[in-house]
């Protein structure tokens, strides 16, 4: 009996280790790191993901958790090690209408469960722009979106984690029962342990929400109005974005290189009860905008969906099948103007690659989860170009992205961990800061075999 074979005894889940399903595991959305896994566990519980740890440690195998893998940096994937593939662990249960709170499985998908909460009038307090993506992926990297300058990460709103350590023991943890556990996994990359369940906070939701569409030429007027909404109380949700509109050519150095005037998009969007119609001007007095473009009603669910049109698009464009080396950047506000300022004029058009640049204005006290690094600052700004490149001109946009990111850093942001991500030690030592001594001591003391998500951190 091979070793293997042992493993898929002891399992109420499922062990693949057919040809297509290892290759169907072996990449990620980035498509920029291909790694074959040995074999792929789909676990029926925790202590599934318990005896496949064990299992790992004793065979001298790597672990890689992995959801709906829309890593791009090879997050997800392992070389000749196992795949958890935690999208079996998809159940909703235990909803507390009173409490407000409800559990569910780490593969979980936002987009079922906030259909399941929706006739009871409940959302989550933070979604990412893709509901695509598994609970457990989002919190195991924070989980940003257009409400964290209201209410954090989607990492805080965890009151209660069922994880299973590096070296297979199966644990509960909170804020107050083994903080240092819930520390080291909220937005802790699996590194430490693998989410195998989590109780979340829920807030209320009016049936609708009501969406100014606004468009600026002037970077300054952006950030200007960006903190009006964030601080003044008027909007639920701020949203961004940079757009190109294509000049021609310019000479640089001799050579004809595409430039653009960049224009941008702000969507301030608030909830509405049933039969409410608040004028325009009770929300977009004193704004600087350049024109109020168009005024959109949803109900809250079509709201929280609103990308899917996009997702689609890209879809059927060909953006979706390609490489995606996304560079997420938060900056504090105090030098997020000068940066864009010097960056954007720079950047050609063609930089968006089918995709799209992304503005996030939030704050940085919304959060208190410490793995999720962002500035010291009142303000932030989130910057991300989100690409969708064919893979021979990958290495010219990666070297450029990578410039961008150090750039940023210089500036004074931290990464957002999701997207292109190639650190070396020192960088790493830089992003994490203060508290990679307590990263390191995580590491050591909850994945003491070093297995889990293996290549991406450097801790040797």
């Amino acid at each position: 009996m091979s070793d293997l074979s042992k493993l898929k005894k002891s399992l109420r889940g499922d062990l693949l280790d057919a040809a297509q399903e290892l290759d169907d595991r072996s990449s990620d959305f980035g498509r920029m790191v291909n790694r074959r896994p040995r074999a792929v566990v789909r676990p029926a519980d925790a202590e599934d993901v318990a005896r496949t740890l064990r299992f790992a440690a004793e065979n001298g195998l790597k672990v890689a958790t992995r959801g709906e893998a829309h890593t791009q940096s090879g997050q997800a994937l392992v070389e000749d090690g196992l795949v958890l593939d935690l999208t079996s662990l998809n159940q909703i249960s235990d909803l507390d209408v009173e409490a407000r709170t409800v559990r569910c499985g780490a593969g979980v998908v936002w987009r079922d469960l906030v259909a399941h909460l929706q006739p009871h009038g409940l959302i989550p307090p933070v979604l990412t722009n893709n509901l695509g993506v598994t609970v457990g992926g989002t919190v195991s990297v924070a989980g940003i979106g257009v409400a964290s300058f209201r209410y954090g990460t989607q990492a805080d709103q965890l009151a209660e984690l069922e994880v299973v350590t590096g070296d297979g023991q199966v644990q509960t943890c909170s804020a107050d029962i083994e903080p240092d556990l819930f520390d080291a996994t909220r937005a802790g990359l699996g590194q430490c342990a693998v989410i195998t369940r989590a109780l979340l906070r829920l807030r209320p939701a009016k049936p609708r929400v009501r969406t100014f569409f606004l468009l600026y030429d002037r970077l300054e007027a952006v950030l200007e109005d960006a903190a009006t909404a964030m601080t003044g109380g008027r909007f639920d949700y701020v949203e961004g974005f940079c757009v190109p509109c294509p000049q021609g050519f310019r000479r640089v150095e001799g050579t004809p290189q595409p430039f653009a005037e960049w224009f941008f998009p702000l969507q301030f969007s608030v909830e509405m009860d049933e039969g409410e119609d608040p004028a325009a001007g009770e929300f977009l007095t004193g704004l600087s905008f350049l024109k109020h473009v168009h005024t959109e009603d949803r109900s809250t669910m079509e709201f929280a969906l609103r990308m899917e049109p996009m997702f689609a698009l890209w879809k059927m464009s060909g953006y979706w099948a390609n490489a995606h080396p996304w560079m997420e950047t938060i900056l504090p506000w105090q030098s997020a103007g000068a940066f864009l300022g010097k960056v954007l004029p720079a950047l050609p058009p063609t930089v968006v690659g089918g995709g799209h640049v992304l503005l996030w204005p939030s704050r940085g006290t919304t959060s208190s989860v410490p793995l999720f690094r962002r500035p010291k600052s009142d303000l932030v700004l989130g910057f991300g170009i989100l690409p969708g490149y064919p893979q021979e001109v990958l290495p010219q946009a990666v070297a450029r992205l990578n410039a961008l990111s150090d750039a940023s850093v210089a500036a004074g942001a931290s990464r957002y961990l999701s997207g292109l991500v190639q650190f070396d030690r020192p960088r790493w030592l830089a992003h994490f800061g203060d508290v990679w001594p307590r990263l390191l001591d995580w590491k050591r003391r909850f994945d003491p075999g070093k297995i889990l998500n293996p290549g991406f951190i450097p801790f040797d």
